[in-house]
């Protein structure tokens, strides 16, 4: 087990875990469990920061194996 899968699977747990906070099964949810807006909008920023960052590095690792050398940048990626 090499780290990063260890740091990409305790991510995805964390992920998943908010995820589950977001919407309670039970009515019965301890006060102060709904999420505000403002840390709503924390994990869809750090949702979408993660996706940027896994496109950036798919577009350098393609851009190293094609002829398209400079795409990435051009692209704004």
């Amino acid at each position: 087990d090499t780290p990063i899968f260890s740091a990409a699977g305790a991510a995805f747990t964390k992920l998943g875990e908010l995820t589950m906070q977001l919407h309670p099964v039970a009515d019965s949810s301890p006060a102060g469990a709904k999420w505000t807006e403002t840390e709503i909008e924390m994990l869809r920023a750090a949702v979408k920061r993660f996706g940027d960052d896994l496109n950036h590095i798919s577009c350098v690792i393609k851009e190293r194996t094609s002829s398209d050398k400079g795409h990435c940048e051009t692209q704004g990626i």
